[in-house]
């Protein structure tokens, strides 16, 4: 690794560093504003850490079904893999979309440690395009289950935000919607496409036409590819579908866990488990890593009812380290683990030069 790739890393790892603490201070920030972190160590001693760990379990939980779910991908598209590369994978994916708007930096991320496992590029591409296929449409069939099941509740008690989740909603589907024209019909979806593109560009919402476009029929061509897989293999197909949808699960239920820590059983599980369902379309339309601010701020619209007397600061800081800080701490963990190897391993091809 040369000196200005180098200094490059050490930008990349320091911005890292700041956003991991500018965003937990940010977050202690409100809880003092709202005077309710001077009442956490009244708090403290009614949490029961029983309902933690199964919140804690839940997030592995996630990792790991992410991980079978990439693996299970991998084996019938390319070859099966060792689940440790699996997991691996998945969680850089997890962390690098962590840090993006949009989390749009994940699937880039997996692209590239996948090639350094030996997997040819443009497999590898297929691979993390199919897993995204198969995610957008877990996501809005959990959408639809969710809002036939408590769709009226929510649309009742949080009229504004009913609104914002199925704009989120609509924006998967019209994804699902795409994906599926550009495997049943390429020139026709490019046809649409950069007619759209063409008109953005002159009302002066986008630049660079061409390379939009570029960029457009590459990202139809990974469809393509895509689409024979899953003709070709559709029980396995159906079968991601399924993991998929208990991965999300398992992020979804955290919630619950939480509320159950703190003593409270009121509220039935699939009621939180919509909401937080609700809540992840809804600040899916954030431009932030980790949409920061609207998922706090989500968590206090949501559920600050359910806990009553207890402050909400409390729950929603565990929530969110277990959805968000915690891959991050993970994720920097193991890039900076990965370039120390890759920097010893440098150093002795060096010494073995000399």
């Amino acid at each position: 690794m040369d000196e200005k790739s180098l200094k490059k890393k050490k930008r990349q790892n320091i911005f890292r560093i700041i956003y991991i603490f500018g965003t937990i201070f940010i977050i202690f920030l409100i809880g003092l504003l709202s005077n309710e972190i001077q009442e956490i160590k009244e708090i403290l001693p009614r949490i029961n850490l029983k309902w933690i760990g199964i919140s804690f379990i839940s997030v592995i939980l996630f990792w790991l079904s992410d991980a079978l779910l990439l693996g299970h991908i991998t084996s019938y598209i390319f070859t099966k893999q060792k689940f440790n590369k699996s997991l691996k994978i998945g969680i850089m994916g997890l962390y690098y979309g962590a840090l993006t708007p949009f989390a749009s930096g994940g699937q880039p991320m997996q692209v590239v440690y996948m090639k350094h496992d030996g997997i040819p590029l443009g497999v590898s591409t297929a691979i993390i395009t199919l897993k995204f296929i198969v995610y957008e449409l877990s996501l809005c069939f959990l959408y639809i289950v969710a809002m036939i099941l408590k769709g009226s509740i929510f649309y009742t008690n949080y009229h504004h935000a009913f609104w914002l989740t199925t704009i989120g909603f609509l924006l998967n589907l019209i994804a699902v919607a795409f994906i599926s024209m550009g495997m049943l019909n390429r020139k026709v979806t490019e046809n649409i496409v950069h007619r759209f593109i063409h008109f953005l560009s002159k009302i002066k919402i986008i630049r660079k036409e061409e390379k939009r476009n570029a960029k457009i029929d590459k990202l139809i061509d990974d469809f393509n590819i895509s689409s024979a897989y899953i003709k070709n293999n559709m029980l396995n197909f159906l079968i991601s579908i399924f993991i998929s949808i208990f991965n999300m699960a398992f992020l979804f239920a955290i919630p619950y866990f939480i509320y159950r820590a703190f003593g409270l059983n009121q509220e039935p599980f699939i009621l939180i488990f919509t909401l937080q369902a609700f809540l992840f379309l809804a600040v899916s339309l954030v431009p932030l890593p980790g949409a920061a601010g609207a998922s706090e701020g989500g968590f206090y619209l949501f559920f600050s009812s359910m806990f009553g007397s207890i402050p909400v600061f409390m729950p929603m800081i565990i929530w969110r380290f277990f959805t968000y800080y915690l891959i991050l701490l993970v994720g920097s963990f193991l890039v900076v683990l990965r370039e120390l190897v890759h920097i010893h391993r440098s150093h002795q091809m060096e010494k073995n030069n000399i």
